[in-house]
């Protein structure tokens, strides 16, 4: 089964600016932008990486080593996903991942993956929460290229339940909408 990685990094990040952060996905943890721990860890995947990104957004772009930019003037989440699924509409399916998820480990990606090679629709539940990434099969290609707005696949999971895997990754929970997140993850392990 060839999966794709889409990683989401298109959106303003309005909450964390407000707050005086800046470009999120640029905020440095442990001495690294954002976004380059999170491509980090899905690159360890041995998955193909495509990053979905503004296309005036020039630093998002100097970070992607090893992955394939999608350009997307989006106005949403929804807008986002859909543009990352039609610029990889030869894959068999989509594992989608949140630029601003910098601690969901690589094994949590890689265990979406290896559940989506026999289930239609597949989310990490940690600590009875449902998490990221989230992964569609081709079956959904028609659904997540008609997608618009910010609510992303929501509309896609309400009438389709995802299968379930337990992991036992906060990673897979712990996003960053705030500059005070930015530490939220750090006392962990999370290679």
């Amino acid at each position: 089964m060839k999966v794709a990685i889409l990683v989401m990094a298109a959106g303003f990040g309005r909450r964390f600016r407000e707050q005086g952060g800046g470009q999120k996905l640029l905020a440095e943890i442990q001495g690294l932008p954002m976004l380059s721990h999170t491509l980090r860890h899905a690159l360890a995947t041995g998955a193909d990486v495509y990053v979905v990104t503004q296309p005036e957004d020039r630093a998002i772009h100097a970070l992607l080593n090893g992955c394939q930019p999608i350009y997307c003037q989006s106005q949403g989440l929804g807008e986002s996903i859909a543009a990352g699924v039609r610029a990889t509409a030869d894959y068999d399916g989509w594992i989608i991942a949140l630029g601003d998820m910098p601690w969901l480990k690589t094994s949590s990606y890689l265990a979406v993956i290896h559940a989506l090679a026999t289930e239609s629709i597949v989310r990490p539940l940690v600590n009875a929460q449902a998490g990221h990434p989230v992964g569609f099969s081709r079956i959904f290609y028609p659904q997540l290229v008609d997608l618009h707005k910010d609510e992303g696949a929501r509309s896609i999971l309400a009438a389709h339940p995802a299968t379930l895997i337990t992991l036992h990754d906060p990673g897979c929970l712990n996003d960053i909408d705030y500059p005070v997140n930015l530490n939220s993850g750090e006392q962990n392990d999370y290679a």
